[in-house]
């Protein structure tokens, strides 16, 4: 069982006199400017937010990049010949040699952005490896891989036009 001593009316005068103001008042209970817009809440973000890659990840996205941009050449360097086959075999018969030929080529045009492809995947296991440790690091990995998102997915949209304006 717990015992309590008397406090003594001396201590408690001195305890409620330490929370009074320099003016001889207590102070005001009424919610402060600072108190009424929002709450305060602990930031999202890490404190240390780098502003640029280094080490290890700065050469897995350098790597990356590179293996993009190579693709990316070979996509575009493939391309004008593709739109001109896909244009002149527009309205052919399915099964049709210039039909076959321009799917062919369509296909060949495909394969030349594989390495793009794989580089977008490869950034999201490095983003997802990068978060495990920080989310500053993954963030930036997450702005290196955007152009090659970006051109992936034009990439992508003319890889489907070309096959509409083929035929199926």
């Amino acid at each position: 069982m717990l015992n309590f001593k008397p406090v003594s009316p001396l201590l408690l005068l001195l305890i409620l006199t330490a929370c009074g103001t320099k003016e001889g008042g207590f102070p005001s209970l009424e919610r402060r400017s600072y108190e009424a817009d929002a709450p305060i809440s602990a930031s999202t973000e890490s404190a240390a937010t780098p502003s640029m890659l280094s080490g290890e990840f700065a050469a897995k996205a350098d790597a990356l990049q590179a293996r993009h941009r190579t693709a990316h050449g070979a996509y575009q360097g493939a391309l004008a010949a593709v739109q001109v086959i896909a244009s002149q075999a527009a309205g052919s018969s399915p099964g049709s040699e210039l039909w076959v030929h321009a799917h062919l080529m369509l296909s060949r045009l495909d394969k030349t952005r594989a390495d793009s492809v794989t580089a977008v995947r490869d950034f999201d296991g490095l983003i997802f490896e990068a978060g495990a440790r920080d989310a500053g690091i993954a963030a930036l990995l997450t702005e290196a891989q955007r152009p090659v998102m970006d051109d992936a997915a034009e990439q992508n949209a003319e890889i489907a036009r070309l096959s509409r304006i083929i035929g199926e």
